[in-house]
């Protein structure tokens, strides 16, 4: 499909007016779509470009596009072309502060008493300042002889990224492969992939000794590169191909995928990855990556009623 920008927000039709002329300034020319009804609270338009635009300047458009983001608090997001929703193919989702609204480290850690400590390290990890898996072994060495008993109770308390069920729910709709590829722990990812009828699972798994954590991990690390190759092994194994590809993060550590997916997200991301990743949302939740595969809201609900 054509290159587009996709505009999601609180806006009017007089914003509308004003990004058109800002476009025809930078020698683009596009046609509105909207994807919502006037009554929602958050609308959506689609803006289809006559062409795409050109590698010598997709840089320079892209961080404006950005600028205009961040000065009016509207998504403005470009897509050199869409993935057909309607053939099938895979998508990969990182966990903490993606599919769940927490870092599961940082909860555990509040179990301890150190919540503070470690969620700092954490976020510096996050935003791409420090080595992830230097951080991860630091963070999780800490946590030794926490009782395993608290991680259900961690579970329950965790809140879980509006949109979610709907995403999933098209996804499988039209045959999409779901994956969770979490730098986090499997006690929790085994949880959110049960509870979201999502295909598999990949994420740390921790060593318990006699009903308490020894601080260690079991197995290779789910860091960047590790997320990266695992997207890898499902597109070849299920042969849907690249251009039917999608990753969804918010950490430095998610880059790799998400600038190998045809379509990148960045949801409610840090800056550093708000920045670098190809497409970057923070108006909508994880239902926002449904626009971006050009469903309207009509279209939405239809697919969720059946």
């Amino acid at each position: 499909m054509s290159a587009n920008i996709t505009l999601m927000g609180a806006f009017d039709a007089t914003y509308l007016t004003q990004f058109t002329t800002w476009l025809k300034e930078q020698a683009v020319e596009g046609h509105a779509t909207f994807l919502t009804q006037e009554s929602e609270a958050v609308s959506v338009v689609r803006m289809t470009l006559a062409n795409p635009i050109g590698d010598d300047r997709l840089e320079s458009f892209r961080n404006a596009l950005l600028m205009r983001s961040d000065d009016t608090q509207i998504d403005h997001i470009y897509q050199s072309s869409t993935l057909d929703i309607r053939q099938a193919g895979v998508a990969v989702f990182d966990m903490d502060s993606t599919l769940i609204k927490a870092e599961v480290m940082d909860e555990l850690a509040i179990e301890m008493g150190i919540g503070e400590q470690v969620a700092a390290v954490t976020a510096s990890a996050m935003r791409g300042e420090i080595d992830f898996v230097e951080s991860f072994v630091q963070r999780l060495s800490l946590l030794e002889g926490l009782s395993c008993d608290v991680m259900d109770g961690v579970y329950q308390r965790i809140v879980h990224m509006e949109g979610i069920g709907p995403l999933m729910k098209v996804l499988h709709h039209f045959g999409w492969r779901t994956a969770i590829l979490s730098g986090g722990f499997s006690f929790f990812a085994d949880r959110v992939r049960a509870e979201h009828q999502m295909h598999e699972a990949h994420a740390n798994v921790l060593e318990i000794v006699d009903g308490k954590l020894t601080g260690k991990h079991m197995g290779p690390i789910v860091d960047a590169q590790r997320k990266a190759d695992l997207l890898d092994a499902l597109v070849e194994e299920t042969g849907c191909g690249w251009s039917q590809t999608i990753a969804c993060g918010d950490g430095a550590n998610d880059l790799l995928m998400l600038k190998k997916a045809a379509l990148g997200v960045a949801l409610h991301a840090k800056p550093l990855v708000r920045k670098q990743a190809p497409c970057p949302i923070n108006t909508l939740g994880l239902d926002g990556i449904l626009y971006l595969l050009g469903l309207s809201s009509d279209d939405i609900r239809a697919i969720l009623e059946k």
